[in-house]
């Protein structure tokens, strides 16, 4: 159902009906799958209903509502009085009756105000439907959104603080303690480390904490999830346990273990709800419930069933929850420590279990991180055989810290610093290993083929001894090591991906890569090269490209270029920081097709703030079709190419300069370049109006066929026979949650509006 680019209709549901409900072999199956299918759609559909319509975008409406989530803040330059700036971003629940979606995520930008969770605020809102980057590959922000439940987004405007609201308790509990970590530690990285371990507040963390983790595969025991709560639980298990058979009364009437079976499951439950109770930590509460009513019970002889009974509640509470990463990473280690250790004829000892297990789980979960993560730390097996017991020591040492600390300020103050301090040891232990050690994140993405076939061969290597087949598991393995790439059509390939405002583009010839600019990053977390650009690069099969050329220095271009070394390792630089410069005349050719660089010239200066823009490097490429990579050039530049190279600058594809900006696209250019194929890098609904209204009729009057990155997703381009084909990402493989392609989007409707002119006039 989720892979699908629309909800079945009721005529398939009619449709499939009879044979569920006649008697046959295949009607249980075929019954369950109908059952499940019905009430995903239900849910999908209830979602949809409830979001906010992009017709009304921009629209403004005082909400009175509560903050439902902890703020996370991002710290601004001070305002001219010298105040503190920040950018808050929340999740914040309307009250009833509001006729909005029922939860909306909301940006307050460069505000002195300190939103709290829990607290009531009546907001003047700019609302929004859910719209995001979309490519293959790349993070789809709107399915995060679709899976949180979020059915707006929207930015601040006015702001009115209301009387506290009186539910949320938990919420505020929560809030409490991140106010008492602050005003004891302050900013620094322990007291970060510290909430993220306690309530699951990880935004205070940074972009170099986050790849410290992920370097060193820890992640999963920083971000609290099923890991987290059976670590709780277990140590709550074994000292209740042993507090409980102090007292034969106690155990005269319910047994240690039941006793402390029972309470692991609360204090599990008291810890979930500490740590906000977002979805991943839902579920493996959940599944930790089911797991414990089944030892309780006395059913635990059969574990897989349990397992399966916890999925299927999982996923009748929210359909939705089978989108998200976590689920299957919790839900696999759990079954491969129950396939590694359950009915095994001869126990291990401890030690040499536990190593079994981490090598085993890294093996079963390699296949599946590489897929949702495009990579793998190979470091990770050895790190965490270190990493887990020392979390599994500090994560309930760490609450009963909490604890302590919450309820005394002088309790706080004596021992929250030495435990920054202490977390702050370990934090810098893993930056240390991320730093030096080598080669420590090998980026690739096999097709789906190569990792099932992986899976498999996890398994046959782990599986009890006498098994003949085991050997064959290495062979199965072997296809991770060597991805097939994707074969280029037509001999030259153009994607122009749709990283919001912003430029990346992907060439690519039948053996040779190419990356001109690297898509936009920002101090909010969101970075381009990261999230969307190498993504997309492994998908096709690539370990890394052969050149990064890079336009100008602005963010929007740039940003993504430290992400894209670290990534994808470009062989060769143009126009970046330490790499070649770019200048007019330089030639080469991969495969038969021809690239030139048409511009600066070598004489180029930078006697004023426009001068930046006008010295983007601007890429002239012949093969099958031509193509012209403008950058940002504006007018001064495009009379320049107009004089020096006349005829170079005919093109097939023309990537409008400039994302579309009114200084640029000057009626001589766009009749010189004559593009069959007119492509504007511009965000949706951008800030900027780009592209302007002027030159989308400029375009449209020399009978270009123009498409916009923002609306249309990833736009590939190649020759097919005697076609020129121009597919986009949304039109082609969006899912139902997707933002549908429009007819007459509003940036073509505004050009389309305005008088024709001749071409060139």
């Amino acid at each position: 159902m989720h892979a699908l680019p629309s909800l079945l209709s009721p005529y398939w549901y009619a449709a499939l009906l009879p044979p569920a409900l006649w008697p046959w072999r295949g009607r249980a199956l075929l019954l369950a799958a109908l059952l499940g299918a019905l009430l995903t759609g239900w849910h999908a559909q209830r979602q949809l209903d409830a979001r906010w319509l992009d017709a009304r975008y921009n629209e403004e409406r005082w909400v009175r509502g509560t903050i439902a989530s902890l703020p996370e803040r991002a710290d601004e330059p001070a305002g001219e009085d010298g105040a503190p700036r920040r950018t808050w971003r929340f999740t914040f629940v309307p009250e009833p009756g509001a006729d909005l979606p029922s939860r909306i995520r909301v940006s307050w930008y460069r505000t002195d105000a300190a939103p709290a969770g829990g607290q009531c605020w009546r907001l003047k809102l700019r609302l929004r439907a859910p719209h995001g980057s979309l490519n293959p590959g790349g993070f789809d922000y709107e399915a995060w959104l679709f899976r949180q439940h979020l059915g707006a987004t929207a930015t601040v405007r006015e702001a009115e603080s209301c009387a506290a609201a009186g539910a949320w308790p938990v919420l505020r509990l929560r809030q409490a303690w991140s106010d008492r970590v602050d005003a004891t530690l302050g900013a620094r990285p322990g007291a970060a480390l510290l909430k993220a371990l306690t309530i699951g507040a990880t935004a205070e963390l940074g972009d170099a904490d986050w790849d410290a983790f992920r370097l060193t595969g820890t992640t999963h025991l920083i971000a609290i999830s099923g890991f987290n709560l059976a670590l709780v639980s277990g140590f709550a298990y074994f000292v209740l346990r042993w507090a409980w058979s102090l007292s034969a009364w106690l155990c005269l009437r319910l047994p240690a273990q039941r006793a402390a079976l029972f309470g692991s499951a609360g204090v599990a439950t008291v810890y979930a709800l500490l740590a906000g109770f977002e979805p991943p930590v839902a579920r493996a509460l959940f599944m930790l419930l089911v797991l414990v009513a089944a030892a309780a019970l006395y059913r635990f002889t059969q574990p897989s069933r349990a397992l399966a009974l916890a999925w299927l509640a999982i996923v009748a509470a929210d359909p939705c929850a089978v989108l998200a990463p976590g689920l299957w990473l919790s839900f696999a280690a759990v079954g491969a420590i129950f396939y590694l250790v359950v009915g095994r004829w001869r126990p291990q000892p401890a030690w040499r279990a536990a190593v079994r297990v981490q090598l085993f789980l890294s093996f079963v979960l390699a296949p599946l991180t590489l897929f949702y993560f495009h990579g793998l730390a190979w470091a990770a097996p050895f790190v965490n055989l270190l990493a887990v017991p020392l979390f599994a020591l500090l994560t309930p040492a760490l609450l009963l810290v909490a604890l302590a600390a919450s309820l005394s300020p002088a309790l706080a103050g004596a021992w929250l610093p030495p435990t920054a301090t202490l977390l702050e040891w370990v934090l810098a232990a893993l930056q240390a290993l991320a730093a030096h050690w080598p080669l420590a994140w090998l980026p690739s993405a096999p097709p789906l083929a190569a990792l099932a076939l992986a899976l498999l061969g996890s398994l046959l290597l782990f599986a009890p001894a006498g098994l003949p087949l085991r050997p064959l598991g290495v062979l199965c393995l072997l296809p991770l090591l060597w991805p097939p790439q994707q074969p280029v059509r037509g001999g030259l390939e153009l994607q122009v991906l749709d990283v919001g405002q912003g430029l990346s583009v992907l060439v690519r010839t039948a053996r040779h890569s190419l990356l001109f600019d690297a898509g936009p990053a920002y101090e909010d977390g969101f970075d381009a090269g990261a999230a969307v650009v190498a993504p997309y690069v492994l998908t096709r099969g690539l370990r890394g490209v052969d050149l990064l050329v890079l336009s100008h220095g602005d963010r929007d271009h740039a940003g993504g270029v430290p992400a894209l070394r670290r990534l994808l390792r470009p062989m060769r630089e143009i126009g970046t920081e330490g790499g070649e410069p770019c200048r007019d005349g330089e030639r080469w050719e991969w495969d038969g097709v021809r690239f030139a660089l048409l511009h600066p010239p070598a004489a180029a200066g930078a006697d004023d703030a426009r001068a930046d823009n006008d010295r983007s490097c601007v890429l002239k490429i012949d093969g099958p079709f031509s193509l012209l990579l403008p950058g940002d050039i504006e007018r001064r530049a495009e009379a320049r190419l107009l004089d020096a190279h006349p005829a170079a600058l005919r093109a097939d594809v023309l990537l409008a300069p400039h994302h579309g900006s009114r200084s640029s696209s000057s009626p001589a250019f766009v009749a010189a370049v004559g593009a069959r194929e007119v492509i504007f890098a511009s965000g949706w609904h951008n800030r900027f109006g780009h592209p302007r209204a002027e030159v989308v009729r400029r375009y449209l009057d020399c009978g270009a066929r123009l498409s916009m990155s923002g609306e249309a997703g990833a736009i590939t381009i190649f020759r097919a026979g005697d076609t020129l084909r121009v597919e986009r990402w949304r039109e082609r493989a969006a899912h139902y949650w997707n933002a549908p392609p429009v007819a007459q989007p509003y940036w073509r409707a505004a050009g389309e509006a305005l008088p024709a002119q001749p071409c060139g006039g």
